[in-house]
């Protein structure tokens, strides 16, 4: 098993990069270093050819080394640092948008690394990239170990499979740059304020709890992705295994994974030892399909369950995430088998198309009273299955009030999760702990997965209000959604 230090993700001087590569030359338990910026192109202390000079220097000093294309091309200055790269016929490239793959299969160039952003999530994607020369994917960070077994089990050739295993987690990249805009500068005068940032900009909510990290345009996690514990599950679908550089600690962090891999130490233990080397709390959610800020403990049944006798991915269901909210009612295990079948592949098949409530009818709806309404969503939500809504998962809800503000619509729905784990009205002296606000599509996108809650969330369609944790959990809670056992259901 390899270890890997992906791309530099932060902006640091000049001399403390090199200083860093420097020591990562002599560290024997790296095998494979990612050079290059990924993800602003104004981060200008290193140019493409200080990146081929310190290229060579590593691999003169016998590492595996990459040069990694950014993941947002805006610009066509941006296009001719890439066609650089993508030139550069020495060094191996790790592709980080489908412009860099174009670019490469024009070039005729072989044996590139299909990077992270790049979100391959079945094995008919990897397999069309694996005909255009790549030779090694790296997976995204959200996808679950046992998808991960069940790509690689669906692909007809075995490929090169890396893994990230530690630090925090990218998880959205913009036009914007959100760290100029805290300073309220522009983006193209933005004075290189990410200079003082060595590992990000760290943002909490009003309680105080860490929330986010700002990177530039890039929007990371504020916990820390740590997947020490996990190892002995990982290492049967992985061949490399990726850390992120961080301003501390990071070459204490690979000689833990070293340690572990090498049998030299237990994985709890270097866990618990990784734990001061963090600069915020561990999570691996994500590695085992759950919320990604979460921290599934090793030894729980979620963490310790084997990955094993897991199906293999023979085709991707690219709509299965698109289809109506329905609660489906016992009655429907009463219909024929042939008829429950039917109605599950036209829920597949179902599409919403783009609308807004008409203005006179969202003015009459404001008027109306709100029970109504609210008792129907909330007759939905108690019929939807666990599938959908996980009852464990929402008990922080239990008592809290949550708004659901249908802007085009004229409807504010106030709900709360009872005791006995039903949803029912709020009292209308109860105030609100949580508001959320979006059109009505927009909710829609939202609850099918169309778009995620990031999206509409940056894009200013998506508003909470109150106790952000709580917003993101219904966030995560959405984004978790398992739609196929919901056909499964109807259809079995």
């Amino acid at each position: 098993m390899k270890l890997s230090l992906g791309p530099l993700l932060y902006y640091w001087p000049r001399q403390r990069v090199l200083d860093f590569y420097n020591k990562a030359a002599d560290f024997d338990a790296i095998d494979t270093i990612y050079l290059g910026e990924t993800v602003c192109s104004r981060r200008h202390e290193l140019r493409p050819e200080d990146w081929f000079a310190l290229a060579a220097e590593l691999g003169g000093a016998g590492k595996e080394v990459v040069l990694s294309t950014q993941a947002l091309i805006e610009s066509e200055s941006d296009l001719k640092t890439l066609r650089r790269l993508i030139d550069a016929e020495n060094f191996r490239i790790e592709a980080n948008d489908m412009g860099a793959v174009r670019l490469l299969a024009e070039a005729g160039r072989r044996g590139w690394i299909a990077g992270p952003t790049l979100n391959i999530f079945n094995p008919v994607t990897l397999a069309l990239l694996v005909d255009e020369g790549a030779s090694r994917w790296v997976v995204p960070p959200e996808m679950a170990g046992e998808n991960i077994a069940g790509l690689r089990a669906g692909m007809p050739v075995p490929i090169e499979t890396e893994i990230f295993v530690h630090g925090r987690l990218p998880l959205a990249y913009s036009a914007r740059c959100f760290t100029a805009r805290h300073y309220n500068l522009q983006k193209d005068a933005c004075e290189f304020r990410c200079l003082g940032d060595s590992d990000g900009m760290l943002l909490r909510t009003r309680e105080g709890e860490a929330f986010l990290t700002l990177n530039g345009i890039q929007t990371q996690s504020a916990k820390v992705h740590n997947l020490l514990a996990d190892l002995p599950e990982i290492a049967a679908h992985a061949e490399i295994l990726r850390i992120s550089p961080q301003s501390e600690h990071t070459f204490e962090i690979v000689t833990l994974f070293r340690a572990v891999l090498d049998a030299r130490l237990a994985p709890e233990a270097a866990f618990e030892a990784c734990r001061a080397l963090m600069p915020e709390a561990p999570c691996n959610g994500f590695w085992h399909g759950r919320a990604g800020f979460e921290h599934i403990p090793a030894g729980t049944a979620l963490a310790s369950a084997a990955l094993v006798s897991i199906p293999a991915v023979s085709a991707p269901n690219p709509v299965s995430s698109l289809a109506p909210v329905v609660a489906i009612p016992r009655l429907v295990r009463l219909l024929p088998a042939a008829v429950r079948s039917r109605i599950a592949q036209k829920l597949r098949r179902a599409r919403f198309p783009a609308f807004t409530v008409p203005e006179p009818l969202a003015r009459f709806n404001a008027k109306l009273p709100q029970l109504p309404a609210t008792l129907a969503l909330t007759t939905a939500l108690n019929l939807a299955p666990e599938a959908l809504l996980p009852r464990a998962v929402l008990s922080p809800l239990t008592g809290r009030c949550v708004r659901v503000r249908v802007l085009d619509a004229g409807f504010s729905l106030d709900f709360t999760l009872g005791m006995n784990g039903r949803f029912r009205p709020c009292r209308a002296d109860v105030p609100a702990d949580l508001t959320i606000s979006a059109a009505l599509r927009d909710f829609i996108a939202l609850a099918l997965r169309e778009e995620d809650a990031d999206t509409l969330f940056f894009g200013r369609r998506l508003h909470m209000e109150g106790d952000t944790k709580l917003g993101v959990l219904v966030k995560n809670t959405l984004n978790t959604v398992d739609w196929n056992s919901v056909f499964a259901e109807v259809s079995g």
